[in-house]
């Protein structure tokens, strides 16, 4: 380990090694990254099944929804298979206060980019669940 860096990133949870790995992509080669322990073993691991990009803020549904489509990127790159299964979920509105929030969050998941969504009504679920 050297003494001096250009960036030190502290923490090797998924924000951490995001930065590194992007810092890495632009070119970056004097960083280091430090961790107390193993790679991803705070709350990152909370995070190990929940991937998806509905939120109420836009800016963070987007960056959500760029993380995602990441994950597919860096496996290509590495050549590494990182086990990532995306299955889809739903989200059930059980008011009408939620089916209108989640129609308000639709139409920005649309003006932000994310077109994987879809609204859907009981009727269809129905369907689905068949």
């Amino acid at each position: 380990m050297k003494s001096h860096y250009r960036v030190v990133v502290i923490g090797g949870g998924v924000v951490g090694a995001s930065v590194l790995y992007h810092l890495a992509r632009e070119g970056w080669t004097d960083v280091c990254l430090i961790e107390r322990s193993v790679l991803t073993a705070g709350s990152s691991w909370h995070a190990a099944g929940g991937v998806h990009a509905i939120n109420a803020d836009p800016n963070i549904a987007a960056l959500q929804a760029y993380t995602i489509d990441l994950l597919s990127v860096i496996q290509e790159e590495s050549g590494q298979d990182i086990g990532l299964h995306m299955t889809g979920g739903m989200t059930l509105a059980g008011t009408p206060d939620r089916w209108e929030w989640l129609q308000s969050a639709y139409r920005v998941f649309q003006s932000i980019g994310i077109k994987d969504v879809h609204l859907i009504t009981p009727k269809r679920l129905e369907n689905c669940a068949r």
